[in-house]
């Protein structure tokens, strides 16, 4: 009859496992077949490899790989209609050598030698195919801080245009008189004080500042003698040309207010603070004023630009908006706002 082409092999795909099927004189035909090599030799090589093949496809490695082959090559099948000969191209130009060049001396105060820039050039290489590839299989989408770079990146090149504009004389007289209470000189005061340490004293502290101070009124010493009636402060006794903002840095928004609120020329309080309790004589007083725009320029300038920048980024935005169609589950805001003002009302 025919001999047969291949080894028959038993359920098992084990082709050592059915020699003893086959007739002498198939085996022999095996044997020139294969230029001398006897049957049971190149049965035993098939099996080896044959339980090669077996022990790998159970690692998990292996798997992985192919799954991973298996998903660029389905993003690839699905998008090839999209790519077009530049998305497969990377040229590096001059340009971009020169800029490679650039970095590497402004990094180690030396020009790149000539393998250490090949290296740079290869390294930029590969940065561009791997981030090519990326961006194919869209790594770049549902990552906040990539989406934040990006639109941080469009609202920059849109403040740079915005910039390039100059504001023209009556634009910038216009701006000024629109916004004059950011430019506003505020009150000043000078004042000194006589401080008392409610810690130490405790509940008689105010009775004692209030002995004091009919004392400093009615004799009029110098700021020296009256400190002396007091208690010691870590800080200064007396203070110069302080706004209201400025004293409250240093003594508390409470303490500015009341300051603020005295006639100036005598000894007044006592008046609490961060520190205890004080008697207050102001000694000064600077009325605040709108400074002529000449005195404030450069930050009229400054406010100038940075507001031309917000609106720039806010008409873009406005417009960019308008191309697209907005769905909002207001049902769900509601639910959840009402869901958390319950858990507010059981605290």
């Amino acid at each position: 009859g025919r001999l047969a082409t291949r080894p028959p092999v038993d359920s098992r795909g084990c082709p050592r496992a059915t020699l003893q099927y086959l007739s002498c004189e198939q085996e022999a035909a095996w044997t020139h077949r294969y230029k001398n090599r006897s049957i049971r030799h190149l049965c035993d090589r098939r099996y080896i490899f044959l339980a090669m093949i077996r022990s790998l496809l159970r690692e998990p490695l292996v798997h992985y790989l192919a799954l991973g082959i298996a998903l660029f090559a389905g993003y690839a099948l699905l998008n090839r209609g999209d790519d077009s000969g530049s998305d497969q191209l990377i040229q590096v130009t001059e340009n971009e050598v020169r800029w490679l060049a650039n970095t590497w001396e402004g990094r180690m105060q030396r020009p790149p030698t000539d393998d250490e820039l090949r290296g740079l050039v290869d390294a930029y290489i590969r940065e561009e195919v791997l981030y090519r590839e990326a961006l194919a299989v869209g790594l770049d989408r549902d990552d906040q801080v990539i989406r934040r770079r990006l639109v941080q990146k469009l609202e920059f090149i849109t403040e740079d245009l915005a910039s390039q504009v100059q504001p023209s004389q009556t634009a910038f007289q216009a701006f000024f008189q629109e916004n004059l209470d950011r430019y506003r000189i505020p009150e000043r005061r000078s004042f000194e004080h006589v401080y008392f340490n409610a810690d130490r004293r405790g509940a008689g502290v105010e009775a004692d500042a209030e002995r004091v101070l009919e004392r400093v009124r009615s004799t009029s010493p110098g700021l020296q003698e009256a400190v002396m009636l007091g208690d010691r402060f870590m800080l200064q006794h007396a203070y110069r040309d302080l706004s209201e903002q400025g004293v409250a840095r240093n003594f508390g928004g409470r303490f500015a207010t009341s300051l603020f609120e005295v006639e100036p020329g005598e000894w007044r309080g006592p008046i609490g603070s961060a520190f205890g309790l004080h008697l207050v004589r102001v000694t000064d007083v600077v009325e605040g004023r709108v400074p002529d725009l000449s005195e404030v320029r450069d930050d009229v300038l400054r406010d100038y630009g940075s507001d031309a920048r917000e609106r720039a980024n806010q008409t873009l935005y406005d417009n960019l908006r308008l191309r697209y169609e907005i769905e909002i589950d207001d049902e769900a805001i509601r639910t959840l706002a009402l869901q958390q003002d319950t858990v507010r009302g059981g605290l």
